[in-house]
């Protein structure tokens, strides 16, 4: 339907004090602009919207002189993470870390919008700076789509797995507490043969208990109401925490544990989801290495705001044909089916979609039997304190 109220993006709005116009360089790509199916808008440097296309009026129900000249922070997208924590904070903002970093967001972010009407969508979004042929940065470009049916109908597979494994659950309690009754005779003696039953019995019940655990937790990120909690955290301090912990289990089966971690790494995210990230990661390394060492770095690139952390061991390898499996979901390695190591083939996946959640990305390099190594990047943060800023 067309729009007969949208005005040509070549023509000027009516000026007021706090409008801002498209600079001269971005004329001819905002008529181009114009035209996609997407919803796309463009700020100054500032983050005042200089130009908003047909299908961000239709995806948000605001006109294009409703947001002109105005923040885009000022109640109009008002994103939020899919927790509901507010993004549009200064620092918080991608867009805003874009223009200052001059680099797009290189994997597309799933966030809440708001509606004109008050209804939160749920849009998936693309954030790159906006630069001039000098390659100064002199604004910024969101691109976003309406993903709110996928949405809904992740959160119904989600709700699904959830209730199927509290089903679980209840049964699996229950038979828990009568073998724990049974295996300390309260009920009466046992004989050899009567623990030896009921030991396996416990021990196999506690792997059925771990994978309803993991499926609950997978549950929690294939939905959209996943908790996620953005904050400034201490990633070196987090390291060194999980490299004491770990370094127990290295200890017991003959392992070095080595560690080199620059300080004060910080970046934007939630503390508790890449401690569980982290700690699934370093805890492979340790659990499928025999003999040699296992060795956590971590290094920060200033230039790129980009923090490196990485986890290697000498264990047996992953073949370069499954290397590219291990992140799927209930992917399992064979060879990794021994005593000891049984597992579901969750972990990684959540591994890689916490990684990607915090805009980072996850690479393994591994040779048969000369080990693994496992390099996370993630976006830092630099607080300017030298000039000034906050």
């Amino acid at each position: 339907m067309t729009n007969n109220n949208y005005e040509d993006p070549t023509k000027k709005p009516p000026r007021e004090e706090n409008q801002v116009e498209i600079p001269a360089e971005a004329s001819l790509l905002v008529q181009v602009l114009d035209q996609v199916s997407d919803g796309i808008y463009i700020t100054d440097t500032e983050r005042h919207i200089v130009f908003w296309n047909r299908a961000a009026e239709k995806i948000t129900g605001y006109n294009q002189d409703e947001v002109l000249g105005k923040l885009c922070a000022n109640d109009i997208l008002n994103h939020t993470d899919l927790a509901g924590n507010k993004l549009c904070g200064k620092e918080l903002c991608p867009l805003y870390r874009a223009m200052q970093t001059g680099e797009p967001l290189y994997s597309p972010l799933t966030v809440k919008a708001l509606h004109k009407d008050g209804r939160r969508l749920v849009v998936e979004v693309g954030i790159t700076p906006l630069q001039s042929p000098t390659g100064d940065v002199i604004g910024g470009i969101e691109i976003f789509r309406d993903v709110s049916a996928r949405a809904e109908l992740e959160e119904k597979k989600a709700r699904f797995f959830s209730s199927l494994s509290h089903e679980l659950k209840t049964p699996l309690s229950n038979m828990q507490g009568y073998l724990d009754l049974l295996l300390t005779e309260d009920a009466g003696p046992l004989n050899d043969t009567q623990r030896e039953f009921l030991t396996t019995a416990y021990r196999e019940e506690q792997k059925l208990a771990a994978f309803i655990d993991e499926l609950l937790e997978m549950g929690r990120f294939e939905g959209t109401e996943y908790t996620y909690r953005q904050e400034i955290l201490d990633l070196s301090g987090l390291l060194s925490n999980l490299a004491r912990g770990f370094g127990a289990a290295a200890e017991r089966k003959g392992l070095r544990l080595e560690t080199d971690l620059a300080p004060d790494l910080a970046l934007f995210g939630d503390k508790d989801r890449l401690t569980q990230a982290f700690s699934n990661l370093i805890g492979n390394a340790v659990k499928y290495t025999e003999t040699g060492i296992v060795s956590l770095k971590a290094s920060f690139d200033r230039a790129s705001d980009q923090i490196t952390v990485e986890i290697a061991d000498t264990g047996p390898g992953i073949p370069k044909e499954e290397q590219e499996k291990i992140f799927e979901m209930f992917y399992r390695l064979d060879y990794h089916q021994g005593e000891g190591t049984a597992g579901t083939g969750v972990g990684l996946y959540i591994v890689e979609r916490v990684i990607s959640r915090h805009d980072g990305r996850i690479t393994i390099q591994s040779v048969p039997g000369a080990g693994s190594t496992f390099r996370v990047y993630l976006p830092g943060f630099i607080k300017h304190k030298e000039e000034g800023q906050t």
